[in-house]
């Protein structure tokens, strides 16, 4: 049995909706993960009648369903007030609710040095009297004031390993401190396959440090791949380095059993291959892994 794969929009930003209908129906993708941002179809100014519509035309065009909403809410990130984050992070809790998904991403996004190296975990330009520790708490205060409402909608947040908490190490201080907050939280992670590695993680203490929040449907992962670790710029799945068939075998022994999403990151780099070229390269990279890796 294959891996699942799902996908997000950030790989169509501008197509039409029945465009990406055909795109998913013709790869065979029947869960994805909308983007939102004030320049993709779906923003956080979309009224509940125009989120039901898309997501009405997408099941009924392709058969598909929304399991996530890909927000850019950066809960680390000490130069936006508290009360606005929260209020962002509801307002994303809301809009999976009426799309019917059952998680919301998060970043961390601290604030970062001006420079940094992609394949270095970055450092951080913090307030004064603040460190890792401290930053990665306020994301979990943040976080955390938000889980009443996530709990009365049934809806999930997930922290992505990006930016400032790049890898699983990171990634987990705030699920430490959450923990420590709001004890018996469903809060999870996205293991995005790409980011840990560049900047230097192996796959296996990634997943050791995450496998709490990605496994029993706590959590999801993200594929990827790259030509080497300083370049961030996507390449068809099989044809760079990210090291797919390790970490599916990680996944598969360690128990996590959901889709593996690919996250096409044609709204940052427009050079790249259509989503549909993607979405097929990564279909038969899934399909080639060995069976060690394989669900």
């Amino acid at each position: 049995m294959t891996w699942e794969l799902a996908a997000s929009t950030l790989g169509a930003p501008y197509d039409s909706m029945d465009e990406l209908a055909k795109t998913f129906t013709a790869t065979g993708v029947t869960k994805i993960e909308v983007a939102v941002g004030d320049e993709m179809k779906f923003t956080m100014a979309s009224t509940d009648d125009e989120l039901k519509a898309m997501r009405d035309e997408l099941a009924e065009k392709a058969g598909v369903s929304i399991f996530a909403v890909d927000s850019r809410v950066q809960v680390c990130n000490t130069d936006r007030e508290e009360d606005e984050l929260v209020e962002s992070l509801e307002h994303c809790l809301h809009m999976a609710d009426v799309l019917g998904a059952r998680y919301v991403r998060v970043f961390p996004t601290a604030p970062l040095e001006p420079s940094w190296d992609p394949d270095r975990l970055p450092g951080m330009v913090l307030p004064k009297g603040m460190n890792l520790a401290g930053v990665s708490k306020r994301g979990a205060e943040i976080i955390a004031r938000a889980l009443p409402t996530a709990d009365k909608l049934g809806v999930q947040p997930l922290i992505e390993t990006h930016d400032s908490h790049t890898n699983g190490e990171r990634n987990a201080i705030i699920h430490y401190y959450l923990d420590k907050i709001a004890p018996g939280n469903r809060v999870g992670s996205i293991w995005d396959l790409a980011h840990p590695w560049r900047v230097g993680e192996a796959p296996a203490t990634t997943f050791e440090y995450l496998k709490p929040y990605l496994v029993g449907g706590r959590g999801v992962v993200q594929i990827k791949d790259c030509a080497f670790p300083g370049d961030q710029t996507p390449v068809l799945q099989g044809t760079g380095r990210v090291p797919l068939a390790e970490c599916c075998k990680l996944l598969k022994d360690g128990g996590y059993t959901g889709p593996l999403s690919l996250e096409w990151e044609r709204r940052w780099y427009p050079q790249v291959e259509p989503l549909e070229e993607a979405l097929k390269a990564a279909g038969k990279a899934i399909e080639a892994l060995p069976a060690e890796s394989q669900l």
